[in-house]
């Protein structure tokens, strides 16, 4: 079994941006007592916590898909930064991405998350209803057609050293190049001196293009359904 368990957030151990069932929080407690435990996610230390609850010694954080870690006990472990080019040419796609959904928004100020590592966008809303987000691309085609109508738009954000991928259920990532999570996962692996022998990454999104990929092939990955799926592999873990 699995030594050190690394969990992306949103689809994974909790519905995207909402808090953790409250019958998974005592198994996930158990889970950190017994394994080193690490979240991995495009959302902020912030929404780790929102979602998760404290830290407080439980658990590693790799925020902002890795670029921002901070380990058990609360101290940053490294942090990397936008440049302003970066963020004004991640700006430009967006207002196309936005063109084309045309999509209606409840608050325009809740849709693009500069979080200092990387940018988030939400389509329609971070905080819009759950019904909608869920049912807004559950199979991520939507986001990555739109991605493919913006293919060199996409080419030249790359040119600045930024990516772009579907996350969450409504939105997007915008992150350096070479920086992902599969990329943090193994940086991580390596600064605590484990064995990636000993390591399970479970995750929602691993399909090609999706904001999980980039683990394949790092470490042993586990895909999963939803929270409940994940939970039932972590009785197996714990078993």
């Amino acid at each position: 079994m699995p030594k050190h368990v690394f969990f992306d957030l949103d689809n994974t151990l909790t519905l995207s941006r909402r808090p953790m069932k409250p019958e998974h929080a005592p198994i996930f407690d158990e889970l950190c007592r017994a394994r080193d435990v690490i979240v991995v996610t495009g959302g902020t230390q912030v929404h780790i916590e929102e979602q998760v609850g404290l830290a407080n010694g439980r658990y590693f954080m790799l925020a902002q898909s890795g670029n921002h870690a901070i380990d058990k006990a609360g101290a940053e472990l490294w942090r990397e930064e936008l440049t302003a080019e970066q963020v004004n040419a991640s700006l430009a796609v967006i207002a196309k991405m936005r063109a084309l959904f045309n999509e209606p928004v409840k608050d325009e100020n809740d849709l693009i998350d500069n979080r200092g590592a990387q940018i988030g966008f939400s389509v329609i809303g971070y905080h819009e209803d759950p019904t909608r987000k869920d049912k807004f691309d559950p199979d991520f085609s939507r986001r990555k057609r739109v991605l493919s109508d913006l293919t060199e738009d996409v080419h030249a954000l790359r040119a600045t050293g930024i990516e772009v991928f579907p996350a969450g259920s409504s939105g997007y990532n915008f992150t350096i190049i070479g920086k992902d999570k599969g990329v943090n996962v193994a940086r991580l692996i390596e600064r605590e001196g484990w064995q990636r022998q000993d390591a399970v990454y479970v995750g929602d999104a691993l399909g090609p293009g999706e904001n999980d990929h980039s683990v394949v092939g790092v470490i042993t990955t586990h895909a999963v359904s939803g929270p409940d799926d994940t939970f039932t592999f972590i009785k197996e873990v714990l078993s």
